[in-house]
Formats: C-alpha cells, sequence, structure tokens
C-alpha cells in the first residue's frame, strides 16, 4: 500500500509536547494472554472478511517531496504491536490508573504504524487487562468501534450495527449540489464567528499546559437511569450526557471556590460520515464547538435547553462547513501556520467531549468475555480537559484526561459526574 495521506488524516498528525493526538484505551477482560490476542488479531483483522478495510494498521507514515503517504511497513511483524506490559509489576486498578496516565504522556515510536497494545495478563479480579494506544491520523472513534466488532468472537458485519446490504442509496446529484452551495455560502460566517470568540477563561481552561497526564473514571452507569430522564424531559441520551457535562464542570468549579460561568464552549466531535458510506478506517467527523449552559438552573430545564441548541446543530450544516474549513486549512497553508490557525480556533473550548455508543450486549475476545470499555479522547491547543462518554452492555461510563497543569486529580472531576448521576436517578 502506498498512497497520500487525506487532509482529513493529516490534520490529527499535529502532536505538541503538550498534546499528543493518540487515543487512549482499556479494556478488561476474562483472562487473555499476548498470544491468543495476536492470533484473534492477524484472524479477525488481517485475515478475516474485509480486512481491507484495516490494512491502514500495517502501515507507517512517509514523508516523501513534502508530502506525508501511507506506507506498507515491510518489518510489520504483530509482535512489536501486542506486547506485555512496559511495566511487568501492574496488578490493581489503581496501579493501572496511574500508569494510564503516564503512558499517555509517551510518544508512539516512529517509523512503524503507529498503534500498539499492552497487555497486561495477571490483573486483579483474576482478569486481564488490554491498554490500547493508536494515533488519532489512523482513524475516529466510529472508525475504532468498528474494528472492535470486527475483533469480537461475535459474527457482527459492521461496527455500526447494520446488516450487510442494507446501506441506504446515496443522494442524487442535485441533493449534492445543494448541500455544496450551503456549506459555501455557510461557511464565511461560521469561521468569522469562530475567530471573534473570547476562549473561555475559568479553572478548567487558560493555564499553559505541562504535558504531563493523568486519568481517572466513573464507576458504570445504568443506562437505563439516562433514558428514563431521556423519555422524561423529551429528549436524546446524549443531550442528557452533554446537560451532565455542563453541571459537573460547574460542581468541580465550585469545589475550587470559583462561580461557574454562564456557559461553557466544549469541542464536540461530530461524524459527517453518510450513512451508504461503509466505515473504513479513517476521520470523517468534525469538531464542533458546543455552547452548554452552567449548572446553575434546574436539571430538567438544562437538559432542554441543551436539546434546543443539539436540534439546531442538527438542523444545520456547521458540522459540515466545519469538516470542509478543517480540510481547507491543511491542504492550502503550510503545516505550522494550518496547525496554528486550527489551535487557534480550538482554543475557544474548555474541553473535548465526545460519546461513543459501544456495544449494547456482551462481548468477547479470544474467547475471553470482555467486562468493561474505557477510553480516553486526546485534547489540542491549550485544552487540558477531555471527557470521553462510553456506553457498552447497558452501561455508561466516563474517562476523564487532564493536564496537571489544570488538574493533578481527575477524580476531583469524577467525583462530580457520579454526583451529577445521582442527581439523575432522582430527577421528577
Amino acid at each position: 500500500m502506498f498512497e497520500r495521506i487525506a487532509s482529513n488524516d493529516v490534520i490529527w498528525l499535529q502532536d505538541s509536547p503538550a498534546n499528543l493526538m493518540v487515543i487512549n484505551a482499556v479494556v478488561v477482560t476474562e483472562p487473555l494472554g499476548v498470544e491468543t490476542l495476536r492470533d484473534a488479531f492477524q484472524r479477525k483483522i488481517f485475515e478475516g472478511e474485509g480486512r481491507e478495510r484495516f490494512e491502514r494498521l500495517r502501515c507507517r507514515i512517509a514523508p516523501k517531496g513534502g508530502r506525508l503517504f501511507w506506507e506498507s511497513d515491510p518489518d510489520f511483524d504483530l509482535s512489536r504491536h501486542i506486547v506485555p506490559a512496559r511495566d511487568p509489576s501492574l496488578r490493581t486498578l489503581a496501579e493501572v490508573q496511574a500508569y494510564v496516565g503516564v503512558e499517555a504522556s509517551r510518544k508512539l515510536p516512529r517509523g512503524r504504524p503507529r498503534w500498539e497494545i499492552q497487555v497486561i495478563e495477571a490483573f486483579e479480579g483474576g482478569a486481564s487487562a488490554l491498554l490500547i494506544r493508536i494515533h488519532h491520523s489512523i482513524a475516529d472513534g466510529m472508525a475504532l468501534v468498528s474494528l472492535m466488532f470486527a475483533l469480537m468472537d461475535e459474527d457482527w458485519h459492521r461496527g455500526d450495527g447494520v446488516a450487510r446490504g442494507s446501506l441506504p442509496a446515496g443522494p442524487s446529484r442535485g441533493q449534492r449540489l445543494l448541500r455544496a452551495l450551503l456549506i459555501a455560502a455557510s461557511a464565511p460566517g461560521v469561521l468569522l464567528r469562530r475567530l471573534f470568540w473570547v476562549p473561555d477563561r475559568q479553572g478548567l481552561h487558560g493555564p499553559s499546559l505541562s504535558g504531563e497526564k493523568r486519568v481517572a473514571w466513573t464507576e458504570p452507569l445504568d443506562l437505563a437511569v439516562i433514558k428514563g430522564a431521556k423519555e422524561r424531559t423529551g429528549a436524546t441520551v446524549n443531550d442528557v450526557l452533554m446537560a451532565s457535562v455542563s453541571g459537573a464542570f460547574s460542581r468541580y468549579l465550585g469545589l475550587r471556590g470559583e462561580k461557574a460561568p454562564p456557559h461553557f464552549r466544549v469541542s464536540m466531535p461530530v461524524n459527517v460520515r453518510p450513512p451508504w458510506d461503509p466505515l473504513v478506517l479513517e476521520n470523517r467527523f468534525a469538531a464542533v464547538p458546543l455552547t452548554l449552559p452552567a449548572g446553575g438552573r434546574e436539571f430538567p430545564q438544562r437538559i432542554l435547553a441543551v436539546k434546543a441548541r443539539m436540534d439546531e446543530l442538527k438542523r444545520s450544516v456547521a458540522p459540515l462547513v466545519v469538516y470542509v474549513l478543517q480540510r481547507l486549512l491543511v491542504t492550502l497553508l503550510p503545516g505550522k501556520p494550518s496547525c496554528g490557525l486550527i489551535d487557534f480556533l480550538a482554543n475557544k473550548c474548555t474541553a473535548v467531549v465526545t460519546n461513543v455508543p459501544g456495544p449494547q450486549r456482551e462481548i468477547s475476545i479470544g474467547g475471553s468475555r470482555v467486562r468493561s470499555l474505557l477510553f480516553w479522547v486526546p485534547q489540542r491547543a491549550r485544552i487540558g480537559v477531555g471527557i470521553s462518554i462510553l456506553s457498552f452492555a447497558g452501561k455508561v461510563q466516563v474517562g476523564v484526561m487532564t493536564d496537571t497543569a489544570i488538574e493533578a486529580d481527575p477524580e476531583r472531576l469524577v467525583q462530580c459526574f457520579e454526583e451529577e448521576f445521582q442527581a439523575l436517578k432522582t430527577l421528577p
């Protein structure tokens, strides 16, 4: 394989000393050995049906003539990518939590495909734990969920649960032209508004970052609680979760003795794949800024306020405009200027917040049942907070990543999320 890296993937090669563009995840399973996982990966991903979708995992990044290309690694070997944990003494949840924070600050090796899975075979509770690290240039969250589905022992054909052969037809030529005209007409206004936004300034955003990361996560919450709040307010699951984010941020600032601002801006990845396109490893999302109301108002009213803003976003072409603008900046400007402008726009936001729907039934890998899934989204510019929400098998968990210059103990923010979840249980 040798092909030019598309602009929508190049954007995520803009690592900085403070923020690496690496997605980190932890998967806890029943006992699972390194060799068993390598074998499952080889059979399911590189030899299974649809293996061409995952060929990028065998590719390294090759600069040629001032451009970047995906190039098949002639020395590719799974034994260099699926390995025992670098620290063989890891056993407990607390030790793994501290270790993930350290690893999140470490660059992936260059000169070969930028991903790795570290296996902790003897984890507490008679389990194993996998620390997965994959560079964001390879794929986004939706594509990586499809990778997870392909790795399962269960026979699921697509990562989004859509059966083979049921993809809807694409738009007509006239519909494509109309969409292009709407994007072109909306782009100047969207860009100008973002250029003149005042960046968020409070305890969660503002200081220069250290580049040292810490992670933590909530206890699992029954998805039924979220769905109950959704039904009572007429909102969506995502509306309820985003309202919980603003409430947790407000509670956290209260712990610091700060008054919450009227709103928080967060960068929210929005999938822009057409439903008729199959999932492959790539980045097809827009980092859309979303303004969340602060947590001072009652929970139901806050959910409805978030719903109104989300509904407006869904009706607009703003995600497509942002996606096109990101690609244009990378295509038309040299590396440093494009990175600087994208960082300038991103830095208006307090945090990166993403909500990824995972498998909604129990799954297994290499014959071992998966007990839990967690992940942490990377940040860019001077954003030092990442909030990653994942639903799995009827439960919801929130992963929190913070830069130590913002908060050295993300458990404080986790506590605020868990208080929000308790409040959801008593929602009238």
